[in-house]
């Protein structure tokens, strides 16, 4: 089924009377060196409607103040991979290879993946980075499918469905999950998810079944999830905070990056400890540091794109009218981050006295954990960072941001 006609029209107004602002690229996110706020103000997606468009109405041309969160995570570790300068020219010849649309193309490099992943992964190994890089440019431009609004799939559920289910069975494939082999899936079923054929052959040879499945479940429920952020998109509904969580904890996509992690770092954690209670709460804890941040960094963006599925537009519409104020929002999202920053803290100590009597085991523990904690810096400085979000214009003098919504 194709997209409509009136989707077409609607598309191509949107793109001619919605011009993206220029955005400038920061070096670093340092405050003496942020421009002055941009005064210009998006204009709405003339797709939106039911709730979506009332809460974009609500929003339109308010100004969301944050905090400076680099103070929040002062303490935390950052630092930046040896392979940096690689891992950019990597990044480029990767999205040359997948991405025929010059206007997309030239977008997803303006992202600057290969900074990210040189944040993410300052430790690792360049054997590890290039699965990394083929995992992390596949996930972002898979997503983009359905949630940039740019493509059939976006504006379809049937030709939604399809891509993941698709996607789905080539990814078993590719992980050796399947009961039988059969040498006809090697092919990828479009031209995106031959990247996820370089991660399965970087992935299988160096883990074991159980590793493998559980990315797969990770995977699985990142693509439900982002089903049901689309099925909310196309019915103009904001789901109630705690819905939105759960489906944003999926959709985010950091399960199936944390479920990499000992890969990448070349350890292998018993299965007990990676069932275990602190583990989970670990793994809980940073998805929604990473998913706060990047719906804070990306809200600008998303609205613009028709997307009210944020954790700002739903913490929003789920306060009481009285209380329906982006003061109110961003005092929710601070203590939403402590919250979750105290939470874990709370399990990275657990887990560093699980095996204080084994060295080795008590290292690898430490490593995941310090990992964790590069992962959400790694996010905080890329989005300030990145040509994706255009935060380069709404840093003010003292560090704080000004969004205008």
């Amino acid at each position: 089924m194709k997209t409509s006609f009136l989707q077409f029209v609607q598309r191509l107004r949107y793109q001619l009377t919605c011009l993206p602002l220029s955005r400038a690229l920061l070096t670093r996110p340092e405050p003496s060196s942020a421009p002055s706020i941009t005064s210009e103000k998006t204009c709405l997606p003339s797709g939106l409607h039911g709730e979506a468009l009332e809460v974009a109405n609500m929003l339109h041309g308010q100004t969301l103040h944050v905090s400076d969160l680099r103070e929040v995570f002062a303490e935390w570790p950052s630092a930046v991979n040896k392979y940096a300068k690689e891992l950019e020219v990597l990044v480029n010849e990767t999205l040359d290879k997948i991405i025929t649309n010059d206007r997309k193309r030239k977008a997803l490099k303006q992202a600057d993946f290969g900074r990210l992943l040189a944040l993410w992964y300052p430790d690792a190994e360049w054997e590890e980075l290039k699965v990394a890089t083929a995992y992390s440019v596949w996930i972002f431009v898979w997503d983009d499918e359905i949630d940039a609004g740019d493509t059939d799939a976006a504006h379809d559920e049937d030709l939604a469905r399809a891509y993941y289910k698709q996607s789905l069975d080539y990814i078993h494939h590719m992980l050796d999950l399947d009961d039988e082999k059969d040498a006809s899936k090697d092919k990828a079923p479009n031209q995106n998810m031959t990247l996820f054929g370089d991660v399965g052959r970087g992935v299988v040879p160096a883990t074991d079944r159980l590793q493998r499945q559980r990315f797969y479940r990770e995977l699985e429920n990142f693509m439900d999830q982002v089903g049901v952020e689309h099925n909310h998109r196309m019915a103009g509904t904001i789901p109630s905070l705690a819905e939105y969580l759960k489906i944003r904890s999926g959709s985010v996509g950091c399960a199936p990056q944390i479920a990499l992690t000992d890969h990448m770092l070349r350890i292998r954690l018993p299965e007990e400890i990676m069932d275990s209670e602190a583990m989970r709460a670990l793994w809980k804890e940073t998805i929604e540091v990473c998913l706060v941040l990047n719906d804070i960094y990306s809200v600008q963006k998303e609205i613009a794109q028709g997307s009210l599925l944020n954790i700002v537009p739903a913490m929003f519409k789920n306060l009481p009218p009285e209380d329906q104020t982006l003061e109110r929002v961003s005092k929710d999202l601070d203590a939403a981050l402590k919250g979750s920053i105290d939470r874990f803290e709370i399990a990275a100590k657990t887990l560093s006295e699980t095996a204080p009597e084994d060295a080795s085991l008590n290292k690898n523990l430490k490593d995941f954990v310090k990992w964790c904690r590069y992962f959400t810096t790694g996010v905080l400085y890329w989005s300030l960072e990145s040509g994706r979000y255009g935060m380069a214009e709404c840093i003010n003098p003292d560090g704080t941001l000004d969004i205008v919504l």
